[in-house]
């Protein structure tokens, strides 16, 4: 994104930095430079980055990614850090503007001992107008940043939240939710100055916010018609002087332009775009991006400012209703450019437990995503909003964002103060990204609908409806800045005939007993869409020696040779085993009452379940959790994907990668390790698909714009018999059922197609569990 706001190339203030720390007084927080105590020790700091990572660098902790090491940082919960960086000035006139991309979380700011501003959210990006206040030659800035742990408990706090994210302490604040320790993180309420930080110097005239706003789209025609409406600043007197310029361009070459007269800050241009090439979803066409340029002209035709940004011309719309029975069976169908799009999707968490890092993980994820062919990425609520770059990447690659807003697991606090904090999240985030052709769905939180019920029971659920923040807040800022986007209030959404059990939500998030993979409440569940659903699977033997210690890598204490089929259901989650303290520690074990072991008996629960028994060779035990998690995935993703537009319409399956090292649901590891899963759902999101299902059909999948002829052949593996053949079409985004195969008992189809050249393989593992492990082993992922 270009935007000539500053005037030359920002000073960047990252790199190293004086970090002073010391415990945070019990009487209150340090809020002077002049309080601070002598005695605060002193490391080396690195900007952006964490707190905590400077005092591993410095050799005072190891590292934390191994074993139990996340506990050690609990005393330093309550401790305040002072950020100090000398940097020269040149002695510039011209307007400054100190920026910080991300500061966690509670601080204040001082210039040259000065204080000039403090910050309360993590989430935004804060900046303060310096000008006039830098000295030429040397200037010290520093940031003292104080405990929230420290400030809860002057926090009077209702009784309705405390159900995830470390309890009720950090709900007040607009910080992390995964930090307080979540089912894929350990807790680590990290401090520090996150992201960039920067000094911008900004002409006299400046370009701010911008909203290309697609107000008719004909696509037969292919015409698309835009209102194009910013704001700048400027003297007065340059109003009545300037013009201004709107384009879009496309590889160079010029597609719209309109110049016009301005006769105020807040202009709103119409532009008529011919020949409109449209943004697709990944598998429906082309990700086509114009660049669209606005312009502010002096009277000698001179560019004063101007702002670029890349356009994807694109409708969004999702049709939704509840499920009330067969008269009113309910719908959840995103619909682009007015076409029907099926959803191949999984779930974004933060990609690091301490943030400054999460930058150098995300093209390689990203990658993930397109190597998995998925259409859509939902950006999970317990985590922070993603760069810019994250959102580049997703527009140039035809992937879909559903952004939820920073809120999960509980029920935030509900009066002015709050609303007031949430209401300026919210503009910027929305000012910031409305533009994307990629972010197709706001959503206001995740599971805040149903959390206060796993608190408090069903009796004394509080309707969900109420909520200030989902109901309120959030809309009326979208309905104001943000005309053309759906808006979800919760993920899932409990409206108030949900509520009243008078209908079932449309939209679910599916994770059950997590019994075996094939039960009614997986393969009858009624809902169209499910925006999270997944199943456990153990890491790679290389990674987990990385994230244990030595003695602590295999699991158990004092296990037997082999745990036979006790017949325990898992839905009691009684361990048959006892796992050692670090893999209670990696579930995470942020609960009471044996949270991580569990948790970590998903596993052997599975397995038993599937084979009978739990065989305690670590290798076998190894490949046996993640064989059944890659068959759970390419079931749900199966089952989903051959009921399509019938009674399914997408999964956002949970999910890619951890951001920690941990024992989790994700399909890759901490360290990059793909498990099995990561092969057989990239296998089964392949624009064509040909799968079977238990009751025998054969069914053939099309989710592009263009009508496909393939040929499918299905062999049984160890017979080598052909049972199934045939030449089949597939109407363009359909569904086509080719007819049915035979099977009884236990065994493995090879699923072989041909399309347009292109050929496609997929299988099918058939009969009732549990299964004979070492004849079906070699049938399956050879």
């Amino acid at each position: 994104m270009i935007n000539s706001i500053i005037l030359a190339a920002a000073l960047l203030l990252n790199g190293e930095w004086k970090l002073d720390y010391f415990p945070q007084p019990d009487e209150g927080a340090v809020r002077t430079l002049a309080a601070v105590p002598s005695a605060a020790k002193s490391v080396k700091a690195t900007v952006p980055g964490n707190c905590e990572l400077d005092l591993v660098n410095a050799g005072l902790l190891p590292p934390m990614e191994i074993g139990r090491n996340t506990a050690l940082l609990r005393p330093y919960e309550a401790y305040q850090w002072l950020y100090t960086k000398r940097f020269d000035w040149t002695g510039e006139k011209s307007r400054a503007v100190l920026r910080f991309e991300g500061i966690d979380t509670l601080a204040d700011i001082f210039l040259n001992g000065e204080k000039i501003g403090e910050t309360d959210n993590m989430f935004i990006a804060h900046r303060f107008n310096v000008t006039g206040k830098l000295k030429r030659g040397e200037n010290v800035l520093q940031v003292l940043i104080r405990s929230v742990m420290c400030d809860a408990q002057y926090q009077v706090l209702g009784e309705l939240g405390g159900t995830m994210a470390g309890g009720m302490d950090g709900e007040p604040y607009r910080k992390a939710g995964s930090m307080g320790g979540w089912d894929i993180f350990p807790r680590v309420f990290a401090s520090g100055l996150w992201r960039e930080v920067a000094i911008d110097i900004e002409k006299p005239v400046r370009l701010r916010e911008s909203a290309w706003i697609l107000t008719n789209l004909d696509r037969r025609g292919r015409r698309a018609n835009y209102k194009v409406h910013f704001r700048f600043e400027a003297p007065f007197a340059t109003m009545d002087k300037a013009k201004v310029r709107v384009s879009l361009s496309r590889n160079g070459k010029l597609a719209a332009e309109v110049e016009t007269g301005c006769a105020g800050y807040h202009p709103t241009i119409g532009l008529e775009l011919k020949n409109a090439q449209l943004w697709w979803p990944a598998g429906m066409g082309e990700s086509a991006l114009y660049d669209g340029r606005i312009e502010l002209l002096g009277e000698d035709g001179k560019v004063l400012a101007e702002k670029c940004e890349k356009i994807g011309v694109r409708t969004v719309e999702l049709v939704r209703d509840d499920i009330y029975g067969k008269e009113r069976p309910g719908q959840f169908l995103f619909k682009i450019n007015g076409e029907p799009c099926y959803v191949r999707g999984s779930n974004w968490v933060p990609l690091d437990q301490f943030h400054s890092r999460d930058t150098q993980w995300m093209r390689s994820t990203l990658e993930m995503f397109s190597d998995l062919n998925c259409n859509m990425v939902r950006v999970w609520g317990g985590g922070v909003y993603e760069p810019d770059e994250f959102f580049d990447y997703c527009d140039a690659h035809g992937i879909m964002v559903w952004q939820d807003f920073m809120t999960g697991c509980s029920m935030f606090p509900q009066g002015d103060e709050y609303a007031r904090a949430t209401e300026k999240e919210v503009r910027e985030v929305v000012l910031r990204f409305r533009n994307r052709a990629s972010l197709v769905l706001w959503s206001g939180n995740n599971e805040n609908d149903g959390a206060p019920s796993w608190a408090l029971g069903k009796k004394l659920w509080p309707d969900p409806n109420l909520d200030r923040n989902s109901r309120q807040t959030i809309p009326n800022v979208i309905r104001e800045f943000d005309v053309t986007r759906p808006y979800l209030p919760s993920s899932p959404y409990f409206s108030p005939d949900v509520f009243k059990g008078l209908a079932k939500p449309s939209e679910d998030h599916l994770w059950g007993e997590r019994a075996y993979y094939k039960v009614p409440y997986y393969t009858n569940s009624p809902c169209w869409f499910a925006s999270e659903m997944g199943y456990h699977g153990c890491p790679n033997r290389a990674s987990l020696e990385k994230m244990m210690t030595k003695g602590k890598v295999y699991p158990w204490v004092n296990p037997p040779p082999f745990v036979k089929d006790a017949g325990r259901s898992i839905s009691r989650g009684i361990p048959e085993l006892t796992w050692n303290d670090e893999w209670v520690f990696k579930a995470s074990d942020w609960r009471c009452g044996g949270f991580g072991q569990r948790r970590n008996s998903l596993m052997t629960n599975q397995i038993r379940l599937m084979f009978g028994g739990v065989d305690t060779d670590f290798d076998t035990f190894i490949e046996q959790s993640q064989v059944i998690q890659a068959e759970a995935m390419k079931t749900f993703v199966e089952l989903f994907r051959s009921d399509k537009f019938r009674k399914k319409n997408g999964l956002i399956w949970w999910n890619v990668r951890d951001g920690w090292p941990q024992i989790s649901d994700a399909v890759v590891d901490y360290y990059g390790g793909k498990k099995k899963a990561y092969y057989a759902i990239r296998q089964v999101q392949q624009n064509q698909l040909v799968c079977v299902r238990d009751d025998h059909r054969v069914l053939a999948v099309n989710d592009t714009l263009e009508p496909v002829k393939g040929h499918v052949t299905i062999t049984d593996k160890a017979s080598g018999k052909v049972v199934f053949e045939k030449d089949y079409s597939v109407a363009a985004n359909g569904l086509s059922e080719l007819g049915t195969v035979p099977f009884s008992g236990q065994g493995v189809f090879s699923i072989d197609w041909t399309v347009g050249g292109e050929k496609g393989h997929n299988h099918f593992l058939y009969g009732d569990i549990p299964f004979d492990w070492k004849v079906i082993r070699p049938l399956l992922y050879p």
